[in-house]
């Protein structure tokens, strides 16, 4: 099918073109675009069961045509709970079903004998290829599917049907089993990790649910990628018995998510997930494919949450050749691994050294597996660094290999936030947190059980301090508490390994003993896994296993994605360290210099090196200034000094790489405070794709040697504290509404009927749940200014909104508490508003506390006579003045209370100034597409307070004023972009002569 006759379909199909034609064009684009053979799709296929026809069969996918899905959805919807059930109980298999009108397609499954709507896909007949894409991740048309990541990406990613579906069984299966003391131990230490990893809870329940699937995919992908075929049952595929077999420990393992194993139906669904895996051809992976896998796999949000930022292969092999001296010698950790990347390129720079020392496979791969180590937080990214670290070594190993192979990648908090008390220096401990009902066997309680009915399980550090040793030790602990043999058979294992000092053994019988009980609690299966990982960075940090280079991308953590506890945390371990100013406001800081400076004394040995992947702001910050002085406090111990000896700097025009601006920093220990080099290594250039070949890199990109680079905020003007950023008013469909027509007696005009705003830009899952719809007192119907309410010097139309601020009480209204004020229509919109958050928010705040973000809602009111609002992003500034005390400011927008007419003109007129943009711009952020998001940067420009007495002052209000009467004149279509409509009132400014005096003015002002 040519493109011009696929979008000629496509555009004929979202006309609804009646049954028969979609039935038509569906055949078509089933055969002629996605391969289909035509003998494969069965039309209206006769069920007598059920007295009907399908529409159309193909594989496991029935589809349900109609003319008018609107009018016409419930008798889809009945049809299809007759069909499906039917043909799952005819073939065994499980169906989806596709409700179509040519301009809507429903997913549908069923579920406990219920029809489940999974997912809705509306086609644009100019992109025409996207119903393409859609329609290959819904219908099973081939097994033989390159691993390239847009295929992943529709086949397995977020957008899946197989994901969406999968998802919906997890959960239920969660439900059923939740109480299981397994299920909730497994589930307590996955939520321990992951509120280190993200800075509080985000989403956990729908988090672990994704956690569950995407381990099951990447344990498929590995499996099949490595040893080319799928075990028998899910059972082996999640523990990797496959790897134990061949003596590869740490590659697959039992982990948090094969709690699903516990239910009767999770083994099943488990070899589905790796079945659907399991139609790429995965023997053809690659290391840059399996990033992309990783990263299509996870979701970008959570990544932005993470602060994780992957690095290109280009890049990471760069930092390891300038990073790395000694390749053979030198222990090589990266605390922030991901999906391997920096551990792919230390090995192959060890094993290529290794080979040119003619040293044999088997050797090589035993010395890259002692020298170069792992640590990430991400449980999936774990087992895709695994894959990598493998494929890493796979050359050398199809020429030798050794008889058993420990892969040093563990999943762990490198910062030790929550496992410090985990070791001493005569042995490691593991904490089993206690149950509210403790178990008692035997002779009653466990062995080392403490008053809280907490459990240590206890090794010595000569094993702990030896992977192999100790691995082995776990294996055979688990394996022989799992048949629950007495210690006898495990004091054999003891003396076979040559474990013969008494205090040691006793030490690990008295664990064996612990780990027997707690099986019979059924809370035994977690523990090698646990022991394995989590202790590891501890293990990494003790003197005898700290690395000659750290090296990696540390998490860039947002201080505002922070919860409120984290928050506290962060400052307390920064002013610990020393890297907190005491006029320091958090939302200047991510984690990466407190991660440098914690991997610096947890990691790097005294004479060893620290290379890491920064954001740019880290050279240039003022807040950013004690942790370039490279002085790190220990609070136990004396100082830890760096000297940063080398930088490479990557500023906003080379793109795409980060989402900011970036630079890769090395340093080295230091007896005392350093000068910054001189020098270092400035790049400039366009990269074709941000995963870039190295040649490309090459080709692309410019190297120079320059000086440091400051960017210094300087004191600015008195305004910047003046100016508050507005309200985050999201979901809008929660919040901003629009009037509905309520026939022809009208609303009424004490409580109108308004229903949630809908906007294309509105985000997932917010696009798929239905605003609410009622009656509201007027009292609470407000005007909102979004961003794209303001032009220069002109106010666009603003929109409606709930806003449930009672002026008497001086408070925002929760449901219960507008009942108890006697607002009855308010209370039932927000008890909608409270269930839809809380079924599909992020569910770290309560809607009154999303709706007053920051105190940024609540710090409007009273809401001032007279305010000055100007954008926050754009190309271009724009700023009006508000004279309206009901208006509610957005986000979007700044805005700041004004004692008179002249004062507001006076700073519009800076603020609308090309001048000001101009100077302003090299404080401003920067993304892939240049400079972004005003914020406050103008007021880092020395803008005086406005003084009435001040001829320069008076004359900027008075062109202001004039402006004003210009903007006012421009005309507009009705609907047309507001970008536009800003561009017509700067031309007309232009013509009229005014903005070329309003600048001469600003200029001077400046001086």
């Amino acid at each position: 099918m040519t493109p011009a006759e696929l979008q000629s379909i496509v555009a004929e199909l979202v006309t609804k073109p009646r049954h028969e034609k979609v039935r038509a064009l569906l055949h078509r684009l089933l055969t002629d675009a996605l391969g289909a053979d035509s003998r494969a799709i069965d039309f209206e296929r006769r069920l007598p069961e059920v007295h009907g026809r399908i529409d159309a069969l193909l594989g496991r996918t029935v589809f349900e045509i109609k003319s008018d899905l609107v009018r016409e959805r419930a008798e889809a919807e009945r049809q299809l709970l007759d069909y499906l059930p039917q043909r799952e109980r005819e073939t065994g298999q499980k169906f989806v079903g596709i409700a179509t009108d040519g301009a809507d397609f429903r997913v549908y499954i069923v579920r406990d004998g219920e029809l489940d709507e999974l997912a809705q896909f509306r086609p644009k007949a100019t992109e025409p290829a996207g119903l393409i894409a859609w329609l290959e991740s819904v219908v099973v048309v081939t097994d033989e599917i390159p691993p390239d990541v847009q295929s992943v990406q529709r086949e397995l990613g977020r957008e899946s049907v197989a994901y969406l579906r999968a998802l919906r069984e997890i959960e239920a299966y969660w439900n059923d089993v939740s109480d299981h003391p397994e299920a909730k131990l497994k589930r307590e230490l996955w939520s321990g990790l992951v509120r280190v990893a993200y800075g509080g809870d985000i989403d956990a329940p729908k988090l672990f649910y994704q956690h569950t699937y995407l381990t099951t995919v990447a344990k498929a992908i590995a499996t099949v990628a490595l040893l080319d075929t799928l075990p028998a049952t899910g059972a082996s595929l999640l523990e990797g018995k496959a790897f134990r077999d061949i003596r590869i420990i740490g590659a697959v393992e039992s982990d948090f998510f094969d709690w699903i194993l516990l239910h009767p139906k999770g083994a099943g669904l488990v070899m589905e997930i790796a079945r659907h895996a399991n139609r790429f051809r995965l023997r053809d992976i690659e290391v840059d494919i399996l990033k992309g896998l990783y990263e299509s796999l996870i979701d970008p949000d959570q990544r932005h949450d993470l602060g994780e930022y992957y690095t290109p292969d280009w890049l990471a092999d760069r930092i390891c050749k300038a990073a790395i001296r000694d390749p053979l010698r030198e222990r090589v950790i990266d605390p922030a691994c991901g999906s391997g990347t920096f551990l792919f390129h230390a090995i192959r720079r060890l094993l290529s050294a290794a080979e040119e020392q003619k040293i044999a496979p088997a050797p090589a791969v035993v010395v890259a597996i002692e020298k170069v180590a792992g640590i990430d937080i991400h449980p999936v990214a774990v087992i895709f660094s695994r894959v990598t670290y493998l494929l890493a070594l796979m050359p050398t190993l199809q020429r030798g290999r050794p008889g058993s192979i420990s892969i040093p990648v563990y999943l762990g908090d490198a910062l030790q936030w929550n496992a410090r008390r985990l070791v001493s220096l005569e042995e490691l401990e593991i904490v089993v947190p206690g149950t509210h009902e403790q178990v008692r066997t035997d002779n009653g309680t466990l062995p080392n059980e403490d008053e809280f009915g907490r459990v240590i399980l206890r090794f010595p550090f000569d094993i702990a301090s030896n992977p192999g040793l100790f691995d082995s030790a776990l294996d055979e602990m688990l394996s022989l508490a799992g048949r629950d043999q007495p210690v006898s058979a495990f004091s054999g294992w003891l003396a076979r390994h040559g474990i013969a000092a008494e205090a040691e053994a006793d030490i690990l019988r008295g664990t064996y003993e612990s780990l027997r009980r707690l099986q019979r609690q059924d809370r035994n299966h977690i523990w090698g896994y646990v022991a394995r990982n989590l202790s590891r960075p501890i293990w990494l940090a003790t003197e005898a296993q700290k690395a000659d280079v750290v090296l990696g991308n540390p998490p860039w953590l947002d201080y505002r994605a922070m919860n409120a506890a984290t928050q506290v945390r962060f400052r307390e371990e920064m002013k610990a360290v020393g890297l907190w100013q005491a006029k320091t406001h958090g939302a200047a800081f991510d984690l990466s210099a407190y991660f440098f400076a914690r991997a610096v004394y947890l990691y790097m040995r005294r004479s060893g090196r620290i290379a890491f992947v920064m954001p740019y702001a880290s050279m240039t910050r003022n807040s950013y200034r004690p942790f370039r002085a490279g002085r790190f406090k220990k609070p136990e111990y004396l100082p830890v000094y760096v000297r940063f000896f080398d930088a490479w700097a990557f500023p906003a025009d080379v793109q795409p790489l980060f989402p900011v601006p970036s630079c890769v920093l090395f340093a080295e220990r230091s007896d005392e405070a350093a000068a910054l080099p001189q020098s270092i290594h400035i790049y400039s250039g366009h990269l074709p794709r941000r995963d870039a070949h190295a040649n490309e890199a090459n080709k692309n990109l410019a190297e120079r040697l320059g000086p440091w680079p400051t960017d210094e905020r300087p004191e600015g003007s008195a305004y910047r504290e003046k100016f508050r950023a507005g309200a985050k008013l999201d979901p809008h469909r929660l919040i901003l509404v629009e009037r509905v027509v309520a026939g022809r007696l009208g609303a009424s005009p004490d409580a109108p009927l308004v229903r949630g705003r809908v906007g294309t830009l509105d985000k997932k899952p917010w696009k798929y749940v239905d605003p609410p719809q009622a009656a509201v007192e007027a009292r609470f119907l407000r005007s909102v200014y979004l961003g794209e309410s303001i032009g220069p010097y002109r106010l666009f139309e603003p929109v409606l909104a709930v806003i449930p601020w009672d002026d008497d009480s001086a408070e925002l209204l929760t449901s219960e508490r507008a009942g108890q004020r006697g607002y009855p229509r308010l209370s039932s919109w927000l008890s909608t508003t409270e269930r839809l958050w809380e079924e599909h928010g992020k569910g770290k705040t309560s809607f009154a506390e999303k709706m007053d973000f920051y105190g940024l809602l609540s710090a409007q009111f009273p809401i001032a006579a007279r305010r000055v609002v100007y954008s926050a992003s754009g190309t271009n500034p724009a700023a009006a003045t508000i004279v309206d005390r009901i208006a509610v400011i957005d986000h979007k927008l700044y805005w700041a209370a004004v004692q008179t007419q002249d004062e507001g003109r006076y700073l519009v007129a800076v603020l609308n100034s090309e001048t000001v943009r101009a100077r302003a711009e090299r404080w401003q952020s920067r993304g892939q597409w240049g400079a972004r998001d005003f914020d406050k940067v103008a007021f880092n420009l020395p803008v005086p307070i406005y003084d009435g007495n001040a001829a320069l002052h008076r004359a900027l209000a008075s062109a202001a004023a004039r402006a004003e009467r210009v903007a006012a004149m421009v005309e507009f279509p009705e609907g047309e972009h507001f970008t536009r409509t800003r561009g017509r009132i700067r031309d007309a400014l232009r013509a009229d002569g005014i903005a070329g005096e309003t600048e001469k003015l600003v200029a001077q002002l400046l001086l």
